[in-house]
């Protein structure tokens, strides 16, 4: 109560001042100086709602009094009363029927839009729902004082004024959520006067920006970059040699994501996976992978663009095609090695999609002009690899629809079926087209069910069936992993030899734990069977006796044979009776003789590694079915001799074990890469056995090194892409690597730190937004699943899920900046802090939130008061959480600092 007499009081004094002032017609310095006796010193006008006072006094009359005017310019100027208490006041002006007051008060405000601010007091917030309620208000002139042009054109200029200035729009926004009654009472208004405009008239556009401001409402520049880039095409070849079978869907969602990463619109995101399906097509011809890729190229593709596009875009998709048309070299060499137009086939399958129509098709080919010396076979034979893909699909279908019959029905022709498949590329083809239609874990299910049905007996037919069905899904598992394909509670004969024997390079089998699954009797009774050399089994055998207990009969062999029992000649008749007419005996019998020699000392290795090449032989049975079958069995041995990682073997680049040093591998795939802007499947390989070899902290900071040697921004680039592509070999632990260790350690490093200049240090500011932002999105598909290759990356790091991992460390690494920018010092740590919180800004996303709330606040207003002159509005727009009110409150104090820095320079550059 007597707070409240005593401001009653002080207000009674400073209206009695302000009508001294008028009648001795003061002058602006003159009320300045006679103010200060009545305001406390240090306190603002506001409290005592000087503002109001003198705006009451100033429009008394029909017109506004210039002079009482006069003083609230002053006392704007002296900081006597805060632009948001002047604001305010004029936006609650409502005599409108005074036209001259009005104008006056328009050209007031006019005068004062080039300064308002607020200095570093807790009017910040209120500034904002100031600046709104002005807004409100000249809209109110605009939709009443239609019959006073010179009213509506002034108003309409201050409007257009606000929404052009990037400080107005952002504390507009701000306002939109601290106050939004007012925000409504606006937009209402906005559609009002929206409906009476013309779409020729230039306010309209404001007014349409007014109705619908948001945070969006101010975007940041896109960096736009050259066609064709690199980032798609080498995440393709790391992401498919890794898992061939990712679903449509997941690719999509990376692609989507990729887009917003890089800026890309709908077509340059198109034609950018076109061309890096067919590239990495073009880079496997003639390899065993051709097939793989020419299924994803031709089969997959246009499923991804469905997912992506829709039925609906077909604009996009022709534009992305009319983008691939400039890339003619890429389909000139496609076309050589297919002998038929490879965008013929691919517009097909775009046709058969619907993405695009008949009309389209034709246009698109009449565009395409093959040079002359390029001859294409067009005769129903030809065998491109377009086009043997895509007869391919049928036969799969086919196969599938026979494997759901009756098994006692179908018996011969089935067998007659699976001969006809092993012949040739058919295989490998069936398998690429099952992978990327996402039917493999279907065609094995239904092979396990036929493998039951034949697995004892021992008639001709059903022994191959058995036969064939099981070669076939042990090379499907070779290939793609048990974990992608297989049940793991299941309990069929396949499954279960599987998990007990079969040879895998992650998942090591115990020698001595095979040999516990066999039986002394039946080891006993093959043992004598072999050594007499006969291959045909009793007819009621039981196929599961028989390979469980190869094992056993290896051992006995290879003990005999180093002990002299047996000699060379026995050990061959022995393992020549093994691989007589079954092929899945020899590949047991390999199977557990891999095991061994994994474990078993060098010196002891020569013996079981011949017994292996021994079985490798062809056959002496001379039989059509027998031949293909061996083929595969063949290829299935020996790549379960690679995965052992056996010294006697021949050398390939894709072996964990190598005798060129890792860094040397890295580097050569490295360049190869960024001398020709695209990623080889060798090379992706390699990346892959680094990072089992090596793991994801050196695999990390070797790329990083590499990285850091390139100089040109272009290659600077293609290398943050290529970097981010090599890193999907495990997103979620590479990036936790990076922020928890590779970037401390480069960062507060006086060595490395040293070398950290422009554009290096933008180029690893951006590729650590971009693996923070994918690997976030990678740890959201996996529902929080816990990471198996990063158990503890730091001691600090409370453990948690990977997502809450990911968000501790980027807080961390943010922190270690926080108190480093405090210090006052601009260092290179100073710099690639604000770099890297711009690009975590500039990718807005749907996780993005989620991350920028890691940054903390301190830092962004430490940083923009060491560097105001990179920062920018839409920036601080972008990084504060609008939606909760600590979130305002330090976005109107950076705001306004950011504003104050303007208005500083403005001042300088005019004195």
């Amino acid at each position: 109560m007597v707070m409240e007499s005593k401001t009653t009081s002080k207000t009674s004094c400073l209206k009695a001042l302000l009508l001294k002032a008028w009648r001795e017609r003061w002058t602006d310095l003159q009320w300045g100086i006679n103010i200060k006796t009545v305001l406390p010193r240090g306190v603002s006008g506001d409290v005592y709602n000087l503002a109001d006072c003198i705006l009451q006094q100033a429009v008394v009359g029909a017109g506004a009094n210039q002079l009482v005017l006069s003083y609230l310019r002053h006392s704007l100027s002296a900081q006597l009363v805060s632009h948001a208490a002047v604001l305010q006041r004029l936006s609650k002006y409502n005599q409108l029927n005074k036209v001259h007051c009005v104008f006056s008060l328009l050209e007031f405000l006019e005068g004062m839009l080039p300064g308002v601010t607020c200095c570093g007091k807790p009017e910040e917030t209120v500034l904002a729902t100031a600046i709104l309620s002005i807004a409100c208000w000249l809209l109110t002139i605009l939709l009443q004082c239609k019959g006073s042009p010179h009213l509506t054109q002034k108003a309409s200029f201050l409007v257009t004024t606000l929404m052009n200035d990037d400080f107005y729009v952002s504390m507009m926004c701000l306002a939109r959520y601290s106050d939004p009654e007012l925000f409504t009472e606006t937009n209402r208004k906005c559609i009002e006067l929206g409906a009476s405009l013309s779409e020729s008239d230039d306010l309209l556009k404001s007014v349409k920006k007014l109705e619908n401001i948001d945070v969006s409402t101010l975007s940041h520049p896109i960096n736009s970059e050259k066609w064709p880039g690199s980032l798609v095409q080498c995440w393709l070849e790391v992401k498919l040699v890794g898992n061939p079978g990712a679903s449509t869907s997941s690719l999509s969602e990376q692609l989507r994501l990729f887009q917003k990463l890089k800026g890309f619109d709908g077509s340059r995101l198109y034609a950018e996976l076109m061309r890096g399906s067919l590239l990495a097509l073009y880079d496997v011809n003639q390899t065993s992978h051709e097939s793989q890729w020419g299924a994803f190229a031709f089969l997959k593709v246009p499923h991804i663009l469905l997912e992506l596009a829709g039925k609906n875009d077909s604009s996009s998709i022709v534009a992305a095609v009319e983008l691939m048309l400039q890339h003619s070299p890429l389909l000139d060499a496609m076309d050589a090695n297919s002998s038929c137009s490879s965008l013929e086939c691919l517009l097909g399958e775009l046709v058969k999609a619907r993405l695009i129509s008949e009309v389209q098709f034709k246009h698109l080919l009449e565009k395409r002009k093959a040079p002359p010396s390029l001859k294409l076979d067009t005769a129903p034979a030809a065998a491109g690899i377009p086009k043997v893909i895509i007869c391919a699909e049928p036969t799969l279908a086919g196969i599938l629809k026979t494997l759901s019959t009756d098994y006692h029905k179908i018996q011969d022709p089935l067998l007659g079926m699976l001969h006809q498949v092993l012949t040739g590329k058919s295989f490998e083809l069936i398998l690429a087209v099952a992978t990327v239609q996402g039917q493999l874990r279907t065609l094995v299910t239904r092979l396990i069910r036929f493998n039951e049905c034949s697995k004892s007996g021992g008639d001709k037919a059903r022994a191959q069936l058995f036969d064939i069905s099981f070669l076939m899904l042990v090379a499907i598992v070779q290939n793609y992993g048990a974990g992608a394909v297989l049940d793991p509670d299941g309990e069929s004969l396949f499954e279960q030899w599987v998990r007990s024997c079969m040879v895998e390079r992650q998942r090591p089998k115990a020698p001595e734990q095979l040999l516990r699954l066999g039986d002394p009797l039946t080891i006993e009774m093959l043992l004598q069977q072999f050594n007499a050399g006969e291959t045909d089994f009793k007819p009621n055998v039981k196929w599961q006796d028989v390979l469980f207990n190869m094992a056993g009969v290896m051992h006995e062999v290879l003990v005999a044979w180093e002990q002299g029992a047996l000699v060379t000649a026995d050990v061959k008749r022995i393992l020549d009776a093994v691989r007589g007419r079954m092929c899945c005996l020899p590949l047991a019998a390999a199977a557990w003789l891999c095991a061994y020699m994994r474990t078993a000392p060098q010196e002891n290795l020569l013996k079981p590694v011949n017994m292996v090449q021994q079985l490798l032989a062809p056959p002496a049975a001379e039989e059509d079915s027998l031949r293909e079958r061996w083929q595969l069995t063949c290829e299935i041995i020996r790549k379960m001799q690679r995965d052992v990682q056996l010294p006697l073997q021949t050398k390939s680049s894709h072996h964990l074990i190598s005798r060129q040093p890792a860094i040397e591998q890295l580097h050569a795939a490295w360049s190869a890469a960024i001398r020709r802007g695209w990623l080889d499947h060798s090379s992706a390989k390699t990346l892959h056995c680094l990072l089992d070899t090596a793991g994801p902290r050196w695999l990390v900071s070797a790329v990083i090194q590499e990285l850091l040697k390139l100089r040109y921004r272009d290659q600077l680039q293609r290398g943050v892409d290529l970097a981010l592509a090599a890193f999907h070999v495990d997103i979620g632990a590479c990036t936790l690597e990076l922020l928890s260790h590779i970037l401390p350690q480069m960062l507060y490093n006086d060595l490395q730190a040293d070398s950290l200049m422009e554009p290096q240090l933008l180029a690893l500011a951006y590729l650590t937004s971009y693996c923070v932002y994918t690997a976030f999105d990678a740890f959201s598909e996996e529902h929080e699943e816990p990471l198996a290759k990063v158990a503890r990356l730091n001691e600090n790091v409370d453990e948690g899920t990977p997502m809450e991992q990911l968000i501790a460390m980027l807080r961390q690494l943010l922190t270690i900046f926080e108190d480093g920018v405090q210090e006052g010092f601009i260092t290179q740590q100073t710099y690639f802090a604000f770099y890297l919180i711009k690009s975590l800004v500039e990718v807005k996303v749907n996780s993005a939130n989620a991350l920028l709330a890691a940054i903390p606040p301190a830092l962004i207003t430490d940083l923009l008061r060491t560097l105001p002159e990179l920062f920018t509005y839409p920036i601080l727009l972008h990084l504060h959480d609008v939606y909760n009110t600590h979130g305002r409150i330090n976005m109107a104090k950076d705001l306004c600092i950011l504003r104050n820095y303007h208005l500083r320079n403005v001042a300088q550059e005019n004195s």
